[in-house]
């Protein structure tokens, strides 16, 4: 079926490595020393969440982590029964399903802790609950001042376990000072829970880049970037990890142009010289930046050489130059970023990140993984109907 589905579909795929994967997670358990919650949410980073949540479960991970109520939910049904801790709030419409697939909230905003309280009354027996204090990233959780009280009202309910204390690092990545300034607050508030005679069970912190500055008392990380084999820059921990994805297409058409021909939308590539000019099937519906710095200077790599990209790119279509790589032509996979490049050098080219640059491969793009070497499955939004055929 793999085969057949991959024949169906435009020659671009992004390769999923999940012993890559596995050696990452186990690379990141082992630099962490303690328990490791991996992120998952946004499909994992665009990996795929139903297939990675199952296999980093399958090697030892106690929960996972997602953004929003429903991101738990298709895990469900997709058969994942660890604990799935939901990160980035939730709404009153979705209480009902938080209880019902028993995902565990983070409360952050009086208004979920009113939410929870309620469900607690409602749900005929004890919530577990993550309590989220706001050391400087002014976003979602409690101030310091506040976080005390908070998680004394859902403790005193008694239908509540605050089983989880965390809160967000706002620049692991690049300003070791104010990260070591918020684990200090977060220190604060673990103590001011435990006067109140509250002492949760996981206390956490650390992301990719928090990896960096775990505290003795913390007894969990919640690790994205770093699992998929993208480390955060300029601040990284020193674990070694390879990349996951690789994103790619093949050459669909080579054409010569003449000297003074202009490619793609608006004409602003104009061919210096007679050019030899390749059409590849992605754009940026697939995850391809439109940016002028990706027209000007974007790279993709073809039969182990980086050439040139050439013109706007389009939605679904990339023009790229393969007159200095002449051994290049038709059918040669065209590579947008995996090892190389790396997704980092797309995101400089793209002005943003590589978590933007992982999250933003179009879900057309059928997801294959391997595993030994070898394909182990295929998922694409597109699935063949009984009678179609390859054109």
């Amino acid at each position: 079926m793999s085969d057949s589905l991959l024949a169906a579909l435009r020659p671009a795929r992004a390769r999923l490595d999940l012993d890559r994967l596995a050696a990452n997670y186990l690379a990141v358990a082992a630099a962490a020393g303690r328990p490791v919650m991996p992120v998952v949410k946004a499909d994992a980073y665009g990996h795929g969440a139903a297939r990675v949540s199952r296999h980093l479960v399958a090697l030892g991970a106690p929960m996972l982590a997602v953004a929003y109520a429903e991101e738990g939910a298709v895990l469900r049904s997709a058969g994942i029964r660890a604990p799935i801790v939901v990160l980035a709030g939730i709404a009153p419409g979705q209480v009902r399903s938080l209880v019902q697939h028993e995902l565990t909230a983070v409360v952050s905003t009086p208004s979920t802790l009113e939410l929870v309280l309620q469900a607690g009354k409602d749900a005929g027996r004890r919530l577990a609950v993550h309590v989220k204090v706001d050391t400087g990233m002014t976003r979602l959780g409690f101030t310091p001042s506040a976080v005390g009280e908070a998680a004394a009202r859902l403790a005193e309910s008694g239908r509540i376990e605050v089983e989880g204390l965390l809160t967000h690092l706002a620049a692991a990545d690049e300003d070791a000072d104010a990260t070591r300034r918020q684990l200090d607050l977060f220190d604060e508030a673990a103590d001011e829970l435990a006067r109140r005679g509250i002492r949760p069970r996981w206390i956490h912190a650390a992301n990719s880049a928090g990896l960096a500055f775990l505290r003795r008392h913390h007894t969990l990380v919640r690790p994205g970037l770093i699992l998929y084999g993208v480390r955060p820059r300029p601040l990284a921990p020193a674990i070694d990890v390879k990349p996951v994805m690789t994103v790619s297409a093949d050459i669909e058409l080579v054409k010569e142009v003449a000297v003074g021909t202009p490619v793609s939308y608006g004409g602003r590539w104009v061919a210096p010289r007679r050019s030899r000019i390749a059409t590849i099937p992605f754009g940026y519906a697939d995850g391809v930046p439109r940016t002028d710095d990706m027209r000007d200077r974007g790279e993709l790599l073809v039969k182990g050489r980086r050439v040139p990209v050439a013109g706007t790119v389009c939605m679904d279509l990339t023009m790229a130059d393969l007159t200095d790589h002449p051994d290049a032509g038709e059918g040669d996979e065209a590579v947008l970023f995996g090892d190389d490049p790396p997704a980092w050098d797309v995101a400089d080219r793209a002005g943003t990140n590589a978590w933007e640059i992982l999250t933003s491969v179009g879900s057309r793009v059928p997801r294959v993984y391997l595993e030994g070497g070898r394909v182990v499955g295929v998922e694409s939004r597109f699935t063949p109907r009984a009678g179609d055929r390859t054109r």
